[in-house]
């Protein structure tokens, strides 16, 4: 199943998005949209769009970019750890023209692949739909787009390649995992580091959800699915989706499994006398210990691979 995009549904979406954005949302969502699977299940969709349409305003920002115009106010409301208040950073960069952006330079500086002493600050700021952000960014959105993004920032903000730039940021912080298993928190937490307009991203999300769910799959158009490029998706998720879902539990499971095993093994080997003189004892204590903390560990991350493998399946439409 491929949901289907078009033109009015993407406007109901972004009512005030430039044309030229839908238009290549629609044109690309088989060369660009279903590779990264991102038009795989509704789930995945709406979780894509509200974070789009919160982080640039529903493409709505001037030049898909992030404002420089910071106010003394602004800049410590936003930055509330750095500035105890609007005077603090009057104090810090002063309110001669151009003090925001050696204000940027400051703040995004030596973080997300910045280089401190330059400019890459105010250089490498939100751009685009995704709103990529720092010179490791840009330089991601580069590797996965194949545009110049490093020499020319602002190809990251063209109207026609936004398609390009969300798939790839989406795929860069393997979102559709997060989507998979319903966990939103987690989806906008991985895509700008916290927690930020949540209650506005959840509002926007739930708005769409009325489109998102009249939005028809591929299987009820037959004229169209000979059309498409590669395999469709399978009507109910492949196991590489169910792990991908669970692989940091399928990890805590294994690591769980070996530590029982490792306190075990010590038992074993004590009661036998097989271990070898010059490898000490672990004592019986813990080595009980280490058997009941693995098996713990196994047990929680089983039950979680099972709850998160029910919530693909579930979301898997």
């Amino acid at each position: 199943m491929t949901i289907r995009l078009t033109v009015p549904d993407m406007r109901a979406i972004f009512p005030r998005a430039p044309q030229a954005v839908l238009t290549a949302f629609v044109d690309k969502q088989d060369s660009i949209l279903s590779p990264a699977g991102i038009n795989h299940t509704r789930q995945r969709l709406k979780f894509f769009f509200a974070n789009i349409e919160h982080e640039c305003g529903g493409f709505t920002i001037p030049n898909l970019t992030e404002s420089l115009a910071y106010t003394p106010e602004r800049m410590a409301a936003v930055w509330p750890n750095r500035f105890r208040s609007a005077d603090a950073v009057r104090t810090k960069y002063g309110t001669a023209p151009g003090w925001q952006k050696a204000a940027f330079d400051d703040i995004y500086g030596n973080r997300m692949g910045n280089r401190p002493g330059t400019h890459d600050g105010s250089t490498y700021i939100g751009r685009g739909g995704p709103q990529w952000t720092g010179r490791d960014g840009y330089a991601e959105c580069q590797k996965r787009t194949g545009l110049p993004a490093i020499s020319q920032p602002a190809v990251i903000c063209g109207y026609s390649v936004q398609p390009e730039i969300c798939a790839a940021f989406w795929s860069w912080k393997g979102l559709n995992a997060k989507a998979d298993v319903g966990d939103f928190n987690g989806a906008v937490k991985l895509w700008n580091g916290g927690t930020n307009g949540l209650a506005d991203r959840l509002a926007l999300m739930k708005g769409n959800d009325p489109i998102i769910d009249r939005l028809a799959n591929v299987d009820a158009i037959e004229s169209t699915i000979n059309n498409l490029p590669g395999q469709p998706p399978t009507p109910t998720p492949p196991k590489e989706v169910i792990d991908e879902a669970t692989k940091k539990e399928r990890k805590a499971r294994t690591a769980g499994g070996a530590v029982a095993g490792a306190g075990a093994g010590n038992e074993g080997a004590k009661t036998t006398g097989t271990i070898a003189a010059d490898k000490p004892l672990i004592s019986s204590p813990v080595a009980l210990a280490l058997i009941g903390v693995g098996l713990v560990v196994a047990v929680v991350a089983s039950v979680l691979i099972a709850r998160k493998a029910a919530a693909v399946v579930k979301n898997w439409n």
